[in-house]
């Protein structure tokens, strides 16, 4: 592979009055500091120097020198990983407010700023052995090459936010792709649950292998908000997608369990026709699979409230637990059930709608 690193990052800091020579020494000094407080081994001055600056140009600079033996020489310096970590982590961040600070009294630094600390993160991860050169920098180039090659055929890509459990899923527009991020011009809807939420999917499509998760942030072009998209994680596996809407409701209701003779006291967290999320502070004592009664209140099912359920799984939530259960409503149930959810779906995308700026 030519190019497993994405260099962009530091290859692209400069700005009016800055020098990125001046920042060699700073970074080695910090370097030497960091290295000293994090291994007892000895090494000379010199040739840690050597080394050090080695990194530095080979990151910031266009040298021939390959990263890889660099990062071979620096890992003979360690015992273990934590020490690589901790050892980058401390330089980078004295580099990051040395940069940080070169912006004082400048406008538009943030963009730059924001990407350096992006690149910072994948090198120390990919420094560390946590990702290899085969997964992020070569996940992310192909996925920025795959978009673009939608803007150019004029193909649009389906995202997808799920907001309050209501899926909000329209097709985008790819505006702009670069190195680093991509552009896409998003239904206002989708743009409003996007923002609201700091994220968005990418689906699954011919272009795309798979399904990918990216960070939002609102930029304009030409008087126009759009989003732009960033630090791009791809799902191990396929996005689920349920067959009906799961909402979560907008007063608090309380969820009767009967199990063994018991009356257990849950909060409804999210509905389905097929299936019910519940919360507590309590951790009840419900094997997986096992059958109960669930009883809800008046102002879901009005008659005969009372549902049989099969506790699937439960987990940690918030300092207490959620019970997550199969359900099999009668027909004159699961009707009721259906005239909540859709209540609650119209709800929440007027929601959506009375956010659009």
């Amino acid at each position: 592979m030519d190019k497993p690193i994405n260099l962009e990052p530091f290859r692209n800091l400069s700005h009016t009055g800055f020098d990125i020579g001046s920042f060699r020494p700073v970074f080695v000094k910090a370097a030497w500091k960091t290295y000293n407080e994090h291994t007892a081994e000895p090494i000379s001055a010199q040739r840690f120097q050597a080394i050090t600056t080695d990194l530095f140009d080979a990151l910031f600079f266009s040298k021939p020198k390959e990263i890889p033996p660099i990062l071979d020489e620096i890992r003979d310096l360690f015992s273990n990983t934590s020490q690589i970590e901790f050892f980058l982590t401390d330089t980078f961040y004295i580099l990051l407010n040395h940069y940080i600070k070169s912006f004082y009294g400048k406008l538009n630094g943030w963009e730059k700023i924001i990407r350096f600390t992006t690149g910072i993160e994948q090198f120390i991860a990919f420094a560390a052995g946590h990702i290899s050169d085969e997964s992020l920098f070569l996940f992310e180039d192909t996925l920025i090459d795959a978009l673009e090659r939608l803007r150019q055929s004029h193909e649009p890509i389906m995202v997808l936010n799920t907001y309050y459990g209501v899926p909000i899923q329209y097709p985008a527009k790819v505006v702009h792709t670069d190195i680093h991020s991509v552009t896409i011009k998003p239904h206002p809807i989708q743009e409003t649950a996007a923002l609201l939420q700091n994220g968005i999917y990418l689906l699954k499509s011919n272009q795309l292998s798979g399904d990918v998760y990216a960070s939002v942030n609102p930029v304009y072009i030409d008087g126009e908000r759009l989003l732009e998209l960033s630090r791009f994680d791809q799902l191990e596996t396929s996005l689920y997608h349920r067959q009906s809407v799961r909402v979560q409701p907008n007063t608090s209701h309380t969820i009767n369990i009967i199990h063994s003779g018991l009356t257990l006291h849950c909060r409804l967290y999210d509905i389905s026709i097929g299936g019910i999320a519940l919360t507590s502070k309590h951790l009840y004592s419900i094997p997986a699979h096992s059958e109960t009664t669930l009883i809800f209140p008046s102002d879901i099912i009005t008659n005969l409230g009372e549902i049989t359920g099969y506790l699937v799984f439960k987990s940690s939530y918030e300092g207490g637990y959620k019970y997550h259960f199969k359900i099999e409503p009668s027909l004159q149930q699961e009707g009721e059930l259906s005239k909540y959810i859709a209540r609650r779906e119209q709800e929440i995308v007027k929601q959506l709608r009375e956010e659009i700026i």
